[in-house]
């Protein structure tokens, strides 16, 4: 038994059958910590009050949570409920007093001074942004920042410094499974409380509580030592005995709440009641199980899914753990009463969950085939790398010079950043000047000698198991030690050396590379080739002698992997400032920077760690790309006057032949995020993140010829008033990036026949609003101010594993990449035949990603063996853009599939429509019905994706 404050357990046991209602139980004054605004209050006054600051689920539950500190200290006690539109979990409270400065009282922790930050979201992006651990010893689980010292004083501890709980209302209900209001409150998952605890629970809630809710509390158990406390109290007849409850008890047989859509596949498994059978279980490797909880735990396992078999509260760990991992979660009444589920979990059967809705869910069992044909379509495709031999590539390239067409070809050659820059010329769009690309010919030679010693590290077991190994090896020791400052890491860095001593260089290559001090460090020190070092600086000073020495150049990356199709590899590479005239320079720390070093460095940034680990998730070969560097002015931050990022939809779809279709949307639309100045609007400093936001303008374009519509969706923090971009620099940014997506898609489109050809792209787009005078020049005449784009990337995935064998067919590419399922339907009559190709995109993509395709599909190709008409045979194969119109009848409303397609008069087939419908085939030719028979249809999925496939399997 855990004690308690021995001044009050006397009093409160003495008189226990009127606890509820005159325990005395100790309010003095909460400090005020000088206005300081926790977002906390100490009574609930009625039903209204309750309602203002409790979160509300999507079942209609709504929860309040409390923090009691100075738990069972009359003279030092404070009840204090946490807002729920302010928090989500108990200890957000705890570590935004203290990062605020102020004190939690029972904490041995110190606040820390420095800060005034508003809202929960700034303290993790700071904290996020930060290189060293995170303050008060928290740590980062399940993207959440969390304080293990603030459970342990207030759950863990034989003498808990603080009480912690929820509020929790269940509206009554009627329909299919009613139920009665319900009041009460919960416990964590892992509090082991005492009765004397939970009476002074009850005696602090009640007190704080208007009466009609405070005589309607009940307190509801949530784990197996709760239970068993209920069960001793309801068998000594304790005087709360009526006023405790189990969530097993609440649970109604066959009912359902869905916290978490979502439709995934994996093995069902029960997790045992007994807490250590529990523990035994989640050590196993559990990343594609679907859990059957009999309670809802605090923490969530590496899990697939997750079904409870008692409701969840909106705020419950789990419920917002699944959320973060974007996972199904729903509750089941009679979960483990039911003898199907009980069946498959016993063998770890695979099973298909589909979650959708607030009270829709299907579990459906599949074959041991179809899950493994599952697991392999989730398996991500690697993106196609075209090879190049480096060896027959000049230095460099003028990329003013470059042909559009060559554009697809430049991307294994200088990269997909400066290839990107092709296109922007070719849009006629103002970009930085003379751009200059490095290919990959001098990367390729520079690490000729280190290949063996990289081939050899790559297949080295603990550096492929151990991320810590990685890591040493990448970065070298430096950054190791402030990345894992650990004893426990400490120690196994200093035995992994010694393991390595330097003496076995020679015939270990780990020996050889600790040598170097990781790869990064190997590339920087070694020396450019005198044959690239002298092409290299003759073209820098041809494009850019005309600079002022001042004038810094921007050495970016541009590596074979990175801004290619289904892979950006945005942020993961070093871009690097570098002069012509390094010993020029005013600041002693720009004096190093030469061209070479900028370039060495910007190579080495291909290796590193947050590099690596992305390319090895995504299965791309380290050694098959290489590393090119795009040069052009530096933006020098005096002269910036804006900064921003774009992302732009272009929908040509409705140009298309056989337009009908194209759903309705949009023709463009663009999304703008920018920021005053020079003020990053990616990257924010770190001692202001969450509290410096951009503007953000949202562009579209209905049709061709209507002016343009802008709507200002937020205004910039750094601005008091008026906008950053005026309404005019916004047009004409959007007619800038109209006409560089028009352009990509032309290159795009130069490669692909008609019916294959995009109608769709989404680019991502960075741009510059500069001053008067950038960039700087030898000569006295100024540049002038003016809007710049300085990158372009494609945002659209590769083409899925799987759908390369459909590449031929005449699908459009946009189709291709988004596709759900794509499906070959065929009609047989006994005189006719009709095959479909038919496209469907994923009918719970959000509007952004719709391509309109979810409830009706997409008629790309038409064959049609017709015998014994009138006029002889027919004969044809089509593709969509010789179809005039395309119909399925009430399809989106839920009507079984029919089709009526109109065929366009220009196919020459002597057929102007077909009508498939309730298992009739129908063949027309100038008005006239030619042919009707019976002709049923059978399907055959040619294609699906990960989601597309498990739909199929559920029929849906």
């Amino acid at each position: 038994m855990r004690p308690l404050a021995r001044s009050l357990l006397p009093l409160c046991l003495a008189a226990l059958a009127w606890l509820l209602v005159a325990c005395p139980v100790s309010t003095p004054q909460w400090p005020e910590d000088d206005g300081f605004d926790d977002h906390t209050f100490a009574r609930v006054e009625d039903r209204a009050d309750f309602n203002a600051h409790a979160a509300v689920g999507a079942t209609g539950t709504a929860v309040l949570k409390f923090v009691i500190v100075g738990f069972g200290e009359p003279n030092n006690q404070h009840l204090r409920y946490l807002d729920g539109r302010f928090y989500e979990f108990h200890d957000e409270w705890y570590w935004f007093r203290l990062l605020n400065g102020q004190q939690v009282p029972g904490s041995r922790e110190r606040p820390v001074s420095g800060h005034e930050f508003e809202t929960v979201d700034e303290i993790t992006q700071w904290v996020r942004a930060r290189s060293s651990p995170p303050p008060l010893g928290m740590r980062i689980i399940d993207e959440r920042l969390y304080s293990d010292y603030f459970y342990e004083i207030a759950v863990h501890r034989e003498r808990r410094a603080l009480g912690i709980g929820t509020i929790v209302h269940f509206p009554a209900r009627a329909g299919e499974h009613p139920r009665d209001e319900r009041w009460g409150f919960e416990l964590e998952y892992s509090d082991k409380v005492e009765a004397e605890e939970l009476e002074l629970f009850f005696a602090t809630l009640s007190s704080s509580l208007p009466d009609e809710l405070g005589e309607r509390l009940e307190y509801i158990a949530r784990s197996p030592a709760q239970d068993q406390l209920v069960a001793r109290l309801r068998a000594h007849e304790h005087p709360l005995a009526s006023r405790l409850t189990k969530y097993a008890e609440l649970a109604v047989p066959g009912e359902i709440e869905v916290y978490n859509p979502g439709l995934i596949a994996g093995r069902l498994r029960k997790l045992p009641a007994d807490p250590e059978q529990a523990a035994a279980v989640l050590t196993e490797g559990n990343a594609g199980v679907i859990w059957m909880m009999p309670s809802v735990p605090d923490e969530l396992p590496a899990a697939a899914g997750l079904l409870t078999a008692v409701p969840q509260t909106p705020l419950a760990h789990v419920n917002l753990l699944a959320r973060n991992r974007g996972i199904p979660n729903a509750y089941v009444g009679g979960l483990f009463e039911d003898p199907q589920l009980d069946q498959l979990s016993r063998v770890h059967a695979p099973v298909v969950i589909l979650a959708d809705g607030s009270r829709e869910l299907t579990i459906e069992p599949i074959s041991e085939e179809a899950y493994g044909q599952w697991r392999a379509l989730a398996r991500e495709r690697p993106p196609t790398l075209d090879p190049v031999d480096p060896t027959t590539l000049p230095y460099t390239l003028d990329l003013d010079r470059e042909a559009p067409a060559r554009v697809p070809e430049l991307r294994g050659i200088v990269g997909g950043k400066a290839a990107g820059f092709v296109v922007l010329h070719a849009a006629g769009t103002t970009m930085p000047e003379r751009p200059l690309a490095i290919t990959t010919r001098a990367y390729h030679e520079h690490i000729h000698e280190l290949r063996a010693l990289l081939e050899h590290t790559l297949s080295d077991p603990t550096f492929n198991r151990d991320g810590r190994a990685r890591y040493l090896l990448l970065e070298g020791r430096e950054d190791f030690d402030a990345r894992f400052a650990s004893a426990a890491d400490q120690a196994w860095v200093r035995e992994f050396i010694e393991a390595h001593p330097p003496q076995t260089a020679k015939r270990d290559p780990i020996a050889k590379l600790l040598i170097h001090d990781g790869i990064k460090r190997a590339i920087r020190e070694r020396p450019l080739s005198a044959p690239a070092a002298e092409a290299i600086d003759r073209a820098l000073r041809a494009h850019f002698g005309h600079f002022a020495p001042s004038q810094g150049l921007r050495f970016r990356s541009s590596s074979t992997v990175e801004d290619v199709e289904g892979f950006s590899g945005a942020g993961l590479y070093d871009s690097n400032t570098g002069f012509l005239h390094p010993e020029a320079q005013a600041r002693e720390r720009d004096q190093k920077k030469s061209a070479e070093w900028a370039i060495k460095k910007t190579w080495a940034s291909y290796w590193s760690w947050e590099a690596f680990e992305e390319r090895r998730l995504t299965g791309i070969d380290h050694l098959d790309g290489d590393m090119a560097v795009l040069v052009h002015a530096r933006f020098d931050d005096e002269l910036e006057r804006s900064n921003g990022v774009l992302t732009l939809t272009l929908d040509l779809s409705g140009d298309r032949r056989g337009a009908v279709q194209a759903p309705g949307r949009v023709r463009a639309s663009m999304e703008v995020d920018v920021q005053l100045g020079a003020l990053s609007v990616t990257n924010p400093p770190p001692d202001r993140a969450g509290e410096v936001l951009p503007e953000v303008d949202r562009v579209t374009l209905a049709r061709v010829g209507e002016p343009v519509r802008i709507e200002r969706v937020s205004r910039s923090t750094e601005l008091a008033s008026g906008d950053v971009l005026h309404d005019a620099t916004l047009d004409q940014l959007f007619r800038d990036s109209l006409a560089i997506a028009e352009r990509w898609l032309e290159i795009e489109n130069r490669r692909l026949p008609s019916a294959r050809a995009r109608g769709r792209v989404t680019l991502d787009i960075e741009f510059r609003e500069v001053a008067a005078g950038w960039p700087g020049y030898a000569s006295a005449t100024p540049a002038s101010a003016r809007m710049v784009i300085k990158q372009v990337r494609s945002l659209d995935p590769g083409v899925p594993s799987g759908a390369e064998q459909l590449l031929d067919q005449p699908i459009p590419r946009d189709l291709v990449v988004f596709a759900d399922r794509i499906e070959r339907r065929s009609c047989r009559g006994s005189r006719t035949r009709v095959d479909l190709l038919e496209v469907w995109t994923d009918p719970m993509a959000p509007r952004e990603l719709d391509h309109g395709h979810g409830r009706v599909p997409f008629v790309a190709r038409v064959r049609v063996d017709a015998r014994g008409l009138e006029g002889g045979a027919r004969r044809f194969d089509l593709d969509h853009l010789e179809l005039a119109a395309v119909e399925h009848p009430g399809l989106d409303r839920g009507a079984p599939w029919a089709a009526t397609l109109s065929l366009d008069p220009a196919a020459g087939v002597a057929v102007d429509r077909i009508e498939i419908s309730a298992g009739l085939l129908r063949v027309f030719a100038g008005g006239r019905l030619l042919s009707e028979e019976p002709a049923p249809c059978s399907v055959d999925v040619a294609f699906a994706s990960p989601d597309g496939f498990l739909r199929g399997l559920l029929g849906r």
